[in-house]
């Protein structure tokens, strides 16, 4: 029997079940390659204080950072594209690098750059799941972070 795998990450709302583009990349990951995934919902975030989820547990390892959770996953033998021919993984590569450079710009942008969605929407909504007096701190120092990231940028450059 295989070790489990436990998956630390944002909570849903809206009818997902999570509200973090990260968290959904390696829940549905796991979910295609059938890897048996524990969902640990963080609401205390003083072990992530920077919001550094996902973060995958195992009995003996801890990976963060969606590339690295399913490179995990690949090698533990879950691997949703096992079974696909030569085109339809090119395919999917081209559908990932697709939705990483055109709809994930535009979800991180409606989310932490648009201020009117952010004040109302977004910073409300993560400030709702974490601890006085992180709630202060951590839906800021997220929404800097974007700002500052590749695809922040990218999308304020546009």
């Amino acid at each position: 029997m295989a070790a489990p795998l436990e998956l630390s990450c944002w909570g849903g709302g809206w009818g997902l079940p999570s509200v973090h583009s990260e968290s959904l990349v390696v829940m549905a990951y796991a979910k295609f390659s059938g890897a048996p995934l524990k969902v640990n919902v963080i609401d205390n975030t003083w072990r992530g204080s920077r919001g550094d989820v996902p973060i995958l547990t195992t009995e003996d390892d801890m990976v963060s950072q969606p590339a690295k959770i399913l490179n995990f996953l690949r090698k533990q033998k879950y691997n949703a594209d096992y079974e696909l021919s030569a085109k339809q993984g090119a395919d999917t590569l081209a559908y990932i690098a697709l939705l990483e450079e055109k709809l994930l710009p535009a979800v991180l942008h409606t989310f932490w750059v648009e201020s009117d969605n952010y004040f109302t929407v977004t910073k409300p909504w993560f400030a709702s799941q974490i601890p006085f007096p992180l709630s202060l701190i951590l839906p800021g120092r997220m929404s800097q972070q974007i700002l500052s990231s590749r695809a922040g940028t990218h999308m304020l450059r546009k």
